[in-house]
């Protein structure tokens, strides 16, 4: 079984090695944060503050002040990259960061405000998942139905009024551009509401200055899963800085027990990666999406938002269609790797080296396989490509 098991994994390798991943959901850690994140202390336990029970009992652990520098030092450049006075690394997904927001602001009955699942909302946040079992009432925040990943302010804004929800939740797995953050928190502020920002999918970008800036632009609570644009391992982290009182106490053994140390050692080498080199690696990610939306475009493929630049993250849109799912699965077998949504990301073949002239070569890949050539020696050529990038950059290691 163990060499079954092995060689199931070494294809894995070899496939995600030989492949072009545009997928946007995903991301490559340097060899460091690697190395940190197969470490020991994925073995052991830390608490910041022991637990005591009512008859004197508590519980701390010797032997974690090496956990304690990493984890202090993690939130510390994390703080700094965010404008934050409040972060907390302890969430293992950005799933955990929303459901804290939802515990440490909403009570059963209450209302909230969430980008709809059916124009790319968190699945999560679905009326049928988290909300559901939390007694919540889900309205959605506006949108312009020819341009889905554009928020219709005024009829949002009236919606806010009429039904004054606990929490609007921008969570939005096609976040494209960046929004009215101010706007959508004044109004927010008007009905003692607040406004939560998931930059899940643009946090790399947040982090390196080129997106926006949440906090400062007035979010009360930044949240976001740490394996999209940001390279990082999975995970999720809390940034705030007015709340940090309301999110602590629903932190530790409410959302999350053992937060995986492991794993906050890996994200603190991005984090100190994002700090010395978030800007370039930005400024290439948003490069790269423009370059390769136009390229496709300009070969036929319905690349939405031409009049906006395609986008300003790191991921384009192209318009879903039954000959587009057709066309996902035959860039599968010549391992170029999209999702069915539409969504062509660039985080990771950025992180591998690529440039605009890169993407022109990826694009004549999209061209060849809307064709009738030989697939098996078009994939040799993709393999080829691919191997041609095996160097992670915008690290030391």
């Amino acid at each position: 079984m163990k060499k079954i098991l092995t060689e199931i994994l070494n294809r894995h390798n070899t496939l995600r090695g030989n492949c072009i991943n545009l997928l946007p959901s995903e991301n490559v850690i340097s060899p460091l944060a690697k190395s940190f994140l197969s470490s020991d202390m994925g073995q052991r336990y830390y608490f910041k503050t022991p637990f005591s029970a009512n008859n004197g009992i508590s519980y701390a652990y010797s032997g974690t002040d090496y956990i304690e520098e990493i984890v202090n030092l993690g939130e510390t450049i994390a703080k700094e990259l965010f404008s934050a006075n409040y972060v907390s690394l302890y969430p293992v997904s950005g799933h955990q960061a929303n459901l804290a927001v939802l515990f440490a602001f909403t009570q059963p009955g209450d209302s909230i405000m969430v980008f709809d699942t059916a124009y790319g909302g968190y699945p999560g946040l679905d009326k049928e998942k988290l909300p559901k079992y939390l007694n919540l009432d889900v309205h959605f925040i506006q949108v312009d139905h020819k341009e889905p990943e554009i928020i219709d302010y005024e009829k949002t804004y009236r919606l806010i009024e009429e039904i004054k929800p606990k929490l609007v939740i921008y969570s939005s797995a096609h976040t494209l551009f960046p929004i009215d953050i101010m706007g959508l928190s004044n109004k927010c502020h008007e009905v003692n509401a607040k406004f939560i920002y998931d930059g899940s999918h643009p946090l790399g970008l947040i982090a390196g200055g080129v997106f926006q800036k949440p906090l400062l632009e007035g979010a009360d609570v930044l949240i976001a899963g740490t394996q999209k644009s940001f390279p990082g391992p999975q995970g999720g982290i809390i940034a705030t800085n007015k709340y940090a009182k309301e999110l602590e106490k629903v932190n530790h053994f409410v959302i999350i027990d053992n937060p995986h140390f492991h794993r906050i050692a890996a994200l603190t080498v991005a984090l100190i990666e994002m700090k010395e080199y978030g800007f370039e690696y930005a400024q290439q990610v948003i490069k790269n999406t423009k370059a390769l939306a136009k390229e496709l475009y300009h070969h036929g493929f319905k690349v939405k938002y031409i009049e906006k630049d395609y986008s300003e993250s790191h991921m384009f849109k192209i318009k879903v269609d039954n000959d587009y799912i057709h066309f996902v699965k035959r860039l599968e077998e010549l391992n170029i790797m999209l999702d069915t949504a539409g969504r062509i990301g660039v985080a990771e073949m950025t992180r591998l080296g690529m440039k605009e002239k890169d993407m022109k070569s990826i694009a004549l890949f999209f061209v060849q396989a809307n064709g009738s050539g030989n697939m098996e020696a078009l994939k040799k050529r993709v393999i080829n490509f691919k191997q041609k990038f095996s160097t992670i950059y915008y690290c030391d290691s």
